[in-house]
């Protein structure tokens, strides 16, 4: 057992060990599947593997107090773009970090934003309990393929969320040479 006086030299021991590579650092969170040597870091949201023609998306709700925390990965009413070339894989790890339910769908069209968004534009591009949303620290999985070229958007299904500006872009573009994330 250490005194309060040895504090400052543990501590100080811990981080010179770490420093050094001694201690193991912690990982940076990526949704699954999303790993190996081939993949580009687009940014902290975003990476693909081109030989796999698949994209990771970490797709956060209500990061920081932008709109009130109704946006993804800090941005709300459109204020982001993620480009998708036609014909690629998207794994897209959706997390809710709000103290309200919240979820996400994938739907055709842009603004504006229906009151209660049921239909993906793509099979399996949505969240489980759309309308009642997830609770905070829970997640799902969207995993779908970029099949048809165009504009969508990322929508909150939630009743109301996403006509209150919890949405962002998501374009799927056949002249797109790799995937990219506009913030």
């Amino acid at each position: 057992m250490c005194s309060l006086r040895s504090w400052p030299r543990v501590i100080l021991g811990a981080a010179l060990l770490l420093a050094a590579g001694a201690l193991p650092r912690a990982a940076a969170a990526r949704p699954a599947g999303a790993a190996g040597a081939d993949s580009v870091r687009v940014n902290s949201y975003l990476w693909y593997a081109p030989a796999a023609r698949t994209v990771h998306v970490a797709l956060d709700a209500a990061v920081g107090g932008n709109n009130g925390g109704m946006n993804f990965n800090g941005r709300s009413g459109g204020g982001a773009t993620i480009t998708v070339p036609l014909g690629w894989k998207v794994r897209m790890r959706f997390t809710n970090q709000d103290a309200i339910p919240h979820s996400a769908i994938v739907i055709a069209g842009g603004p504006p934003v229906p009151a209660i968004p049921q239909t993906p534009a793509f099979a399996g591009a949505y969240t489980r309990d759309l309308t009642a949303g997830l609770n905070t620290g829970d997640g799902d999985d969207l995993n779908f393929k970029a099949s048809a070229a165009g504009r969508y958007l990322i929508v909150c299904g939630v009743p109301g969320h996403g006509a209150s500006g919890m949405w962002i872009r998501f374009d799927v573009a056949a002249e797109a040479g790799a995937p990219d994330y506009a913030m």
